[in-house]
């Protein structure tokens, strides 16, 4: 067959190859349509496909057509077959009579005369993937050159689909790591609780990576502890940190840290360990519990150490990739970013909270109330209204503690006056809670919750009350929960005109007042809670 004939031959395989292999959209489908074609195109006793593993340093069988069909899944470690010199030496290998070399491995039988044809995998960029192979052994005949332009056609297609298909899975993967790193940056953004925003964190790294496990650990008073553990892990794990507590400069967690110094010291980026048991830190109990591969990153709030951010494995090796590092990088920067916002909402509502107590002091000061009525109040109110499954605990917290602001706007004449009040008088002091409302009402802080508490605090059940003379349930329900606690305080605290009442006689005013100036159901309620 002359020159021209051979390289027609040879563009028809490729072609033929290309048809059958690019419209398949598994990497399963291109294996085994890889070696079937080229076992029923050919007169091969078996047609091979090996795929090397770099994480084991093998070749690993996916995929055979003919006498080797049921050894898929067999493994040759380096140095074992011909087909390690294909991939080695990136080139096409045949052997006329595969019994004439010493590394040949016959996976069905005694060995046994036959030619042997590899031919190496590549991807588009030209890595070795891995081996391509026909052999004839147990079988007449030898390798023709069309068999031969045919396995190299179809490695090469297959090589080109392969890396087709890994494209489309890395474009998915990078999609589904786009979309869930936003849902955690919205939830992170929602989240006002620490812990759950870790948890949050290390469950949406476990879907996007190959590790088993996530934790948050924190550093406390020279020791590195679990806060949050997600996914699958032993379960001795956690009892285990109590045994055997981490300490700056131990373990894994703690190797990054100069205890010496005074002050942890932290590594600046992710450190990822393949074989715990290798790791030269590596403390026995963690080793013998199976800790095998993992991947952790520092988290800092406000230039100070916070903790650690770990994926980890036990009994299976996840190779190091650089998509897993960036992704736990981001993740962590995010969490860092979310922590950071959540405490500095902390501080400022530890500041304000102080600066309304201050001002509710203030308050009882010149209203004469006993020391400490206002947060008493707040505390009780906020019990019952836990108890009730109220939603908006903070606005009644608001509420209660400027329910009398509007009293500010009396005169001590009238607020302070010793002597019963005369009617006009009287009037006066009654318009207070709408002018606490007037002085609130445009502070962009204050919810409708806290402005219905100032406004509607002194209505009563029966309607008799101010400044609107509501009814039953058309006074709103914080209202009507701060009442009942207002009205217990006032009976067991002593004042100036009176003595502090024994619970047991302020619990039957109560009762007397349900259904007259008290939601007599919240009574119930609140009684079964002091």
């Amino acid at each position: 067959m002359g020159a021209g004939a051979l390289e027609r031959k040879r563009l028809e395989a490729l072609a033929r190859a290309f048809r059958l292999l690019a419209p398949l959209e598994r990497r399963e489908e291109v294996y085994c349509k890889t070696v079937g074609v080229l076992k029923e195109s050919t007169r091969a006793a078996s047609a091979l496909l090996l795929l090397y593993r770099p994480e084991e340093d093998v070749l690993e069988l996916v995929a055979a057509a003919g006498l080797s069909a049921e050894r898929v899944g067999f493994r040759l470690s380096r140095g074992q077959g011909v087909s390690w010199r294909v991939l080695e030496e990136g080139r096409m290998v045949f052997l006329p009579d595969v019994l004439a070399e010493p590394s040949a491995v016959f996976l069905e039988s005694r060995p046994r005369p036959g030619a042997y044809l590899g031919v190496p995998l590549r991807d588009p960029k030209g890595q070795v993937l891995g081996v391509l192979s026909l052999d004839t052994v147990g079988e007449a005949g030898e390798i023709l050159p069309e068999e031969a332009f045919l396995a190299q056609a179809l490695a090469e297609a297959a090589g080109m689909a392969l890396a087709r298909i890994a494209a489309l899975e890395e474009a998915r993967l990078e999609a589904e790591r786009h979309k869930a790193l936003l849902e955690l940056s919205l939830s992170l953004e929602a989240s006002r609780e620490p812990l759950g925003m870790a948890r949050e964190a290390l469950e949406t790294l476990l879907r996007l990576t190959p590790y088993h496990g996530g934790a948050l650990y924190r550093f406390r008073k020279g020791e590195v502890r679990p806060e949050v553990m997600v996914g699958r892990y032993p379960r001795g794990l956690p009892r285990l940190y109590q045994a055997h507590p981490v300490r700056f400069g131990q373990g894994l967690q703690g190797s990054p840290f100069r205890a010496d110094l005074g002050h942890p010291g932290l590594w600046e980026g992710p450190v990822y360990v393949e074989d715990y048991a290798r790791f030269p830190g590596a403390l026995r109990p963690f080793v013998e519990l199976g800790l095998r591969s993992a991947l952790l990153v520092p988290l800092r709030l406000r230039g100070r150490p916070y903790g650690v951010l770990a994926l980890a494995t036990f009994g299976e090796r996840v190779p190091y990739r650089k998509g897993d590092e960036d992704l736990l990088k981001v993740v962590a920067k995010r969490l860092e970013e979310a922590l950071e916002r959540l405490f500095q909402l902390r501080a400022l509502r530890l500041t304000r909270e102080a600066a309304l107590k201050a001002l509710s002091r203030v308050l009882e000061c010149r209203d004469l109330e006993t020391k400490g009525h206002t947060e008493r109040v707040a505390e009780l109110a906020v019990r019952l209204a836990k108890a009730l499954g109220f939603p908006d605990l903070e606005g009644l917290r608001l509420g209660a503690y400027f329910h009398d602001l509007g009293k500010l706007a009396l005169p001590d004449e009238v607020l302070k006056k010793p002597s019963a009040l005369v009617t006009r008088e009287w009037r006066l002091v009654q318009t207070h809670p709408e002018v606490g409302l007037e002085i609130l009402k445009d502070l962009p802080f204050f919810p409708k919750t806290a402005l219905n508490v100032v406004l509607h605090h002194h209505e009563r059940w029966d309607g008799s009350g101010y400044p609107k003379g509501l009814k039953g349930e058309e006074i709103p329900l914080e209202a009507r929960i701060f009442a009942v606690a207002d009205v217990w305080d006032a009976l067991v605290s002593e004042r100036p005109y009176k003595p502090a009442w024994p619970p047991e006689r302020a619990r039957e005013e109560l009762r007397a007042q349900a259904g007259k100036g008290l939601d007599p159901r919240l009574v119930e309620v609140f009684l079964r809670l002091v």
